[in-house]
């Protein structure tokens, strides 16, 4: 009989995918392949649902931003219900926070959303975030009394510093309170969160490259795993007269479960986000469980299509060899690879050192940049003759230690050194781009650089005022006893500073009315305040209420920290509403934060791409290992034990995850001398222990679990004359 007849029967399918289910069991290494299978559905689900989780958070965003949005006045189209006006503020960990302060002007004013009433004047409303981030600093007492917290439907997201003040004093009269219609229009710049966000498509061309690409990775390593098994099987079943259908209904019936539960696993971070508010490890950000669940439908129809994908690759990756087709592997490409082997070192000085000879910037960053793409693209070239070498070396010292699973090992890794060149290879390249990326979204301007430079000379002993109307006597005779008050305003190309001869004084100013002079005889502190060229006058008042400027600046005596947080109380309390009080240089530090929150999400998303690549690696080493491992199972005969797995088993799967970690570090640490040489980025060192600390338990569980497996196979092993 030449084919099989089409009336084979109605349940030929059904039976095909039980032959698969059946299938699994009994095959060496097909724990191995389960948990590969399921890993990578899951990664691959995972990647999926934080693409819509990205968009369903800007989508959310979006939304309540302009739903808070002031609906401005313009020419006497709309009656004026309130006054409004937008401030930043910080706390002490530079991170800015808006402010908003509002006023009713018509009893059918609607309030803000998230807001049930207005507050009473002199009364503030926060957001719970900005509460507890700023409770060590009272910020629940800064703005007045506190009437309660802003609900989630008012905030860009649960984890927004915001606050709504309405000020003691009448906004009355003031030109920077806009009069407002209502709330809901487009959002505006300077409307809390929205204001640093990046571009949505920055975020998602982040999980692509750091998330999907190596889930993708895992899922083509995934369905290969087992090949041998799978083309004998296959070959088996021809012989017998099955259809490319049939095999392929074969091979559905032993993925099928794995990947199903794996889709399961990777839509359960998107389930508990559709249930609760989840925060973001790594990022100050938390997602906001109604802008998931609205979305839910869009989870479980990606959590369908990774089955599809993930079967379809199982399906497509398998491929029948013809009879007859040369299974002789083809010839490396020595020169090749000799020339790798040089060049990577020589990349990775030129990423290290070129930069410094470099005579222009843009060759500093072309150096960079080509060094470290060279570098990463010949590494695998270098890892796999290093491997080959450390089996060499393995091998020779097992001689004279007389360890079995060194020996063995070392053999391995000579006649193979690619099974483990891929695994370290994919550590370390994936360390190494992570810690680039984070590297260059780190790098801060130059204004912020020096504005940091500032503040770690003069920290929190100057304080910069900026009023809409003039410094209030109340201000000033609340001020703390040793604080210097100098009321600041420009007059023909020179700064008048005002103040009393004991303020004067107390930083080397004359007390005496003066013509311009330059700043550089007086306190080191007011050279970074107003600039080192700048030519100043000074006028001695002997009463505060001579003040009649809106800037000052209030200095300490003797260089000592002012209680930032009180003064802002003060200052909320006694000056007029959107009064900016900030150390030197706040404004430029807190957009370098911006920048550092940024680059946090290449940092967790890099980190989870990591993990994901390590693991998927991992299991298709563990997989090799295992099909090594069956040749080796008269091991155990010969040496009387089966603890030898477990050598076999460190040799191979835990010490290279070990280095892999660490060269890794090391690799990101030589990349990153340029950059943080100038002062412009900074090192991560969770990026480093998280990588070190992956590798680690990685190889500690594919160590034990590896060994188990190998000693398993070896105990149903029987001599048959092979």
């Amino acid at each position: 009989m030449t084919g099989t007849p089409r009336s084979a029967g109605r349940g030929t399918p059904w039976h095909m995918l039980r032959i698969g289910l059946a299938a699994r069991r009994g095959s060496t290494g097909s724990g191995t392949r389960w948990m590969a299978l399921m890993f990578a559905t899951a990664a691959l689900c995972l990647a999926f649902t934080a693409l819509v989780a990205v968009c369903a958070g800007y989508a959310g965003t979006w939304e309540r931003t302009g739903a808070r949005s002031p609906e401005r006045v313009t020419d006497g189209r709309a009656t004026a219900l309130a006054r409004y006006l937008l401030k930043h503020d910080t706390l002490d960990d530079a991170r800015s926070y808006t402010v908003a302060f509002v006023e009713p002007v018509n009893a059918a004013a609607p309030p803000p959303p998230g807001l049930s009433s207005w507050p009473s004047p002199g009364q503030a409303v926060l957001s719970p975030a900005l509460l507890k981030a700023g409770a060590p600093q009272h910020i629940a007492e800064r703005y007045g009394e506190l009437a309660g917290t802003i609900g989630p439907q008012g905030l860009a997201s649960p984890s927004e510093r915001f606050a709504y003040v309405r000020p003691a004093h009448t906004m009355r009269g003031m030109t920077e309170a806009r009069p407002i219609h209502g709330f809901g229009a487009a959002p505006e710049w300077g409307n809390g969160d929205f204001t640093n966000q990046r571009p949505i498509w920055n975020l998602i061309l982040t999980v692509c490259g750091f998330l999907l690409l190596p889930a993708a990775a895992c899922v083509v390593l995934a369905a290969r795993i087992g090949a041998d098994e799978r083309d004998r099987r296959t070959a088996l079943v021809a012989a017998l007269g099955a259809l490319p259908s049939h095999r392929r209904l074969i091979v559905i019936g032993e993925a099928i479960t794995p990947v199903a539960l794996g889709a399961v696993v990777g839509v359960l971070p998107a389930a508990v986000g559709c249930l609760i508010d989840v925060p973001v490890p790594f990022v100050d950000f938390t997602l906001y469980a109604p802008d998931l669940r609205a979305r839910a439908l869009w989870f479980a129809v990606l959590a369908v299509l990774s089955v599809v994908v993930m079967l379809t690759a199982v399906t497509a990756l398998h491929r029948h060899r013809r009879p007859g087709a040369a299974t002789r592997p083809r010839a490396s490409r020595p020169a090749l690879a000799r020339f790798a082997c040089w060049a990577c070192p020589l990349f990775l000085l030129a990423a290290s050192y070129g930069p410094g000879l470099a005579p222009s910037p843009t060759l500093r960053v072309l150096f960079q940049v080509v060094g470290t793409l060279g570098g990463f693209i010949t590494l695998p070239s270098l890892i796999a003759a290093a491997c080959k070498a450390a089996g060499s070396a393995l091998v020779e010292l097992s001689r004279r230690w007389g360890g079995p699973a060194a020996l063995v090992s070392g053999r391995w890794m000579m006649a193979s050194p690619a099974n483990t060149a891929r695994l370290v290879c994919a550590v370390v390249i994936a360390i190494g781009l992570t810690g680039e990326a984070q590297l260059w979204m780190s790098r801060m301007a130059e204004p912020v650089r020096q504005a940091t430079a500032v503040h770690a000379v003069v920290g929190e002993s100057v304080l910069k005022v900026i009023s809409p109307k003039r410094i209030t006597p109340e201000f000033a005779q609340s001020l703390p006893e040793r604080a210097v008050l100098l009321s600041l305003k420009e007059s023909k190309g020179a700064i008048e500073i005002t103040g009393t001869c004991a303020d004067l004084k107390a930083v080397s100013l004359p007390c005496r009315s003066t013509t311009a002079a330059s700043v550089q005889d007086a306190d080191e502190r007011l050279h970074y305040a107003l600039g080192r060229d700048t030519e100043i006058t000074t006028t001695a008042v002997t009463r505060t209420s001579a003040h009649t400027s809106g800037a000052a600046l209030v200095l300490s005596r003797g260089g000592s920290a002012l209680d930032v947080s009180g003064i802002k109380q003060t200052a909320n309390r006694t000056l007029a509403p959107g009064t900016d009080v900030r150390t030197l240089g706040a404004d430029w530090i807190s957009g370098g934060m911006v920048l550092r929150d940024q680059s946090r999400w290449l940092l967790f998303f890099g980190l989870l791409g990591t993990c994901v690549l390590a693991l998927g690696f991992a299991l298709n080493t563990q997989a090799e290992f295992l099909r090594q491992g069956r040749a080796a199972a008269p091991l155990a005969v010969l040496c009387g034990r089966r603890k030898v797995f477990y050598g076999l088993s460190g040799w191979n799967l835990l010490a290279p995850l070990l280095a892999s970690g660490a060269t890794g570090v090391l690799v990101y640490s030589w990349l990153a001398g340029p950059l943080v040489a100038d002062g412009y980025a900074h090192t991560s060192p969770t990026l480093m222990s998280v990588g070190l600390g992956v590798s680690a338990a990685l190889g500690l569980g594919l160590w034990g679990f590896g060994g188990t497996s190998a000693a398993r196979v070896s105990s149903r092993w029987r001599p048959n004359g092979d």
